[in-house]
């Protein structure tokens, strides 16, 4: 595994202090807070959680990046193109995680190359694996820190609710990676249980924290019910579904942390309608928000593109910020930033969206608009910070542009509800 030195600022990592301020770096992660990392890069999605007793959790590493004779819309990278997301991710979490670069658990929400990495990169390959695969998102990642646990939407078998395609290149070099690790590394796998509560749990010190919890709602369009041991496979409903193709965004892994008064949802790409059995078309999304709840922080589905976050499962979560995890310029969509600005309940200060990135001219163009005042000015990694034993929270805004963990702006405290 490649190795580097820490970056030299890591030491100054201490507990929160009330003294904290725009352009402070960041204090870090201290015991009975929970931190969750919204990290950007430009390229693809990355959320990285430091549960209250220390378990950490990497939730996807995106690097999608077309050339701009490719695909001109591109959100800028950052902090710079000298290295790939992959090296960039594993970077901050080797900065801000207690265990430096040790991971307890790895989560794959689907199979896309902007939440896995796109192996037709020109990225370097490995040698004297077996098999070899590229080093691009989580494979890169893999390279300088090491897993506990995977969870993957796929495992055991590949098969459910189809059968994957052994073709996709993508896949395969995640799957090669996995392999890799699980032999040399000894990194295990379980089965993602829908429904289940605690599956994944705090591994360090879970009795201090009682009112620690995870639920897992939705995976392969199978959607928990809100009953325990109840869900409903929505792509066995209907035969055009069975038969069909099915969008992958729809079978997303989706979840629910709560600690104390504290909630948080994070369900990667979710969305897309399927035919029920009489052949009404149910929006996959909408009744994840209804497993999930009402909770204080929502991690925006599909990077809130046009396809995504319908007033339903807006609804259903009231959110009181929604965090866009973003690589295109397209994904942040006005009409989309007015509805969640414009659902309740509505903020008192603060911002009640934002984004990692959202280009000058798209600002520009709606800053007339009433809702915009909603919208963070801000770009940069976002970063939750649940404390007083999930009482209360902050949100703090960190500067993208170096690794120098500069805080931009903070917002809050807030009362969790």
């Amino acid at each position: 595994m490649k190795k580097y030195i820490p970056l030299i600022f890591c030491s100054l990592f201490v507990a929160c202090s009330p003294s904290e301020k725009v352009g402070d770096v960041y204090p870090g992660w201290k015991e009975g807070q929970m931190d969750i990392h919204h990290i950007y890069t430009g390229r693809g999605e990355a959320s990285f959680l430091i549960l209250p007793d220390a378990t950490t959790m990497l939730i996807d590493v995106g690097d999608h990046d077309p050339t701009v004779e490719q695909y001109p819309l591109m959100a800028e990278p950052m902090p710079d193109r000298e290295r790939r997301a992959g090296e960039y991710v594993a970077r901050y979490i080797e900065r801000v995680n207690p265990a430096g670069t040790y991971v307890d658990y790895l989560m794959l929400s689907h199979y896309h190359n902007d939440h896995m990495g796109d192996a037709t990169l020109p990225a370097a390959m490995t040698e004297r694996r077996a098999p070899n695969y590229r080093l691009v998102g989580i494979a890169e990642a893999g390279e300088y820190l090491q897993f506990g646990m995977l969870y993957e939407r796929g495992w055991p078998d590949y098969s459910y609710p189809k059968a994957i395609n052994t073709a996709d290149v993508h896949l395969n070099n995640f799957l090669s990676f996995a392999k890799y690790h699980k032999e040399e590394f000894d990194m295990q796998q379980e089965e993602f249980e829908v429904g289940a509560l605690d599956q994944i749990s705090l591994k360090h010190n879970a009795e201090k924290y009682p009112t620690f919890s995870t639920r897992n709602l939705a995976a392969n369009a199978e959607v928990w019910s809100g009953v325990e041991g109840q869900t409903v496979r929505y792509a066995d409903l209907h035969p055009d579904t069975r038969h069909g193709s099915i969008n992958e965004n729809a079978l997303s892994i989706a979840m629910r942390f709560d600690y104390g008064a504290f909630s948080y949802y994070t369900g990667g790409d979710v969305s897309t309608s399927l035919k029920d059995e009489q052949g009404e078309w149910v929006n996959i999304e909408s009744k994840v928000g209804e497993a999930c709840g009402e909770v204080d922080v929502c991690k925006a589905n599909h990077h809130s593109y046009k396809d995504a976050m319908p007033a339903d499962f807006l609804n259903a979560v009231k959110a009181k910020n929604y965090i866009l995890n973003v690589w295109d310029q397209q994904h942040t969509q006005p009409e989309l930033l007015d509805r969640m600005v414009n659902t309740e309940p509505k903020l008192e200060t603060g911002y009640k969206v934002l984004s990692g990135y959202i280009s000058q001219p798209m600002r520009n163009d709606f800053a007339s608009q009433q809702w915009a005042k909603g919208i963070c000015p801000e770009d940069g990694h976002i970063v939750i910070k649940a404390y007083d034993g999930g009482r209360k929270y902050k949100i703090y805004r960190l500067s993208a542009r170096d690794e120098q963990m500069i805080i931009t702006a903070i917002y809050g405290p807030y009362n969790a509800e």
